[in-house]
């Protein structure tokens, strides 16, 4: 194992083990140590597709970046939309469906959920009516959806062996995962690169689910993996430049993706901005 502090609070680390094999990368930041969660989509579009790398990019022009990772599943036709609720800085730009999703609180507060619209309703891609929506159980100030949860109160969750189609939740596949852990103050972003044998094999979802316990998360949600995975982060060795962490499987390397979900160093609460 291999660790690298990108700040008070946040460190990165690469864990090689070779039971895969597996190489794994992750992302450990205390939620209370000057830092927040943001979801990002590429513009107020929920159309659109990018890297992650690119989506960090963007949030740098204004923001200290620790780093971050790839997060919804998305569709192909509209290019980029996210396939679960995504909400931005309190705006639903995706709505939900009955799906969980990792969303942040108007207190910083971390929740793995399942959301709905207050009052029901159907939606169009940018439908101007989402500016009006409300969300329940809780409005999250950040959210960005995923599939299945992965761990619930310390416990594997319920569908790691059965969820999406065939070879989906008991093939090894490159995977992204987001956890938290002590009272939702750590957050976890994890990777696990795949499909590049005898380097990294990737992991099943109970593997995954497995691992977020091992790093202590109490409650953990898979992403959107595959040559979507990708770790970003800002290298303090290399004047914070934004690096991938990983190895993407694609061929061509980074995939465009629909929205990805960052750490960003503030002391400023969300509800403050």
């Amino acid at each position: 194992m291999r660790g690298q502090e990108l700040g008070p609070g946040a460190r990165r680390l690469f864990v090689y083990s070779s039971t895969g094999p597996w190489a794994i990368h992750v992302l450990d930041v205390r939620l209370d140590q000057c830092h927040r969660v943001v979801a990002l989509k590429g513009g107020v579009s929920a159309v659109g597709r990018t890297t992650t790398s690119a989506l960090l990019r963007q949030l740098a022009s204004g923001h200290e970046v620790v780093g971050g990772v790839n997060a919804d599943f998305f569709l192909f036709t509209p290019a980029g939309v996210p396939t679960g609720a995504h909400v931005s800085a309190g705006r639903v730009v995706t709505p939900p469906i009955a799906r969980p999703v990792f969303a942040i609180d108007s207190a910083g507060r971390p929740h793995i959920l399942t959301l709905s619209v207050r009052g029901g309703g159907a939606f169009a891609v940018d439908d101007t009516a989402l500016a009006h929506v409300s969300l329940a159980p809780l409005h999250p100030m950040e959210a960005v959806g995923g599939r299945p949860v992965l761990v619930r109160d310390s416990v594997v969750g319920d569908a790691v062996d059965t969820e999406g189609g065939p070879g989906f939740a008991t093939g090894r596949h490159p995977r992204t995962a987001v956890g938290f852990a002590d009272d939702g103050k750590r957050l976890l972003l994890v990777v696990v690169d795949g499909r590049q044998k005898p380097y990294s094999d990737g992991m099943t979802l109970r593997e995954l689910a497995t691992l977020m316990r091992a790093l202590g998360a109490r409650e953990a949600l898979n992403l959107d993996g595959g040559g979507s995975t990708a770790l970003v982060f800002a290298d303090p060795d290399s004047a914070r430049a934004l690096r991938v962490a990983n190895r993407p499987s694609d061929p061509t390397g980074e995939r465009a993706v629909g929205n990805a979900l960052a750490v960003v160093r503030s002391c400023e609460s969300p509800r403050g901005r």
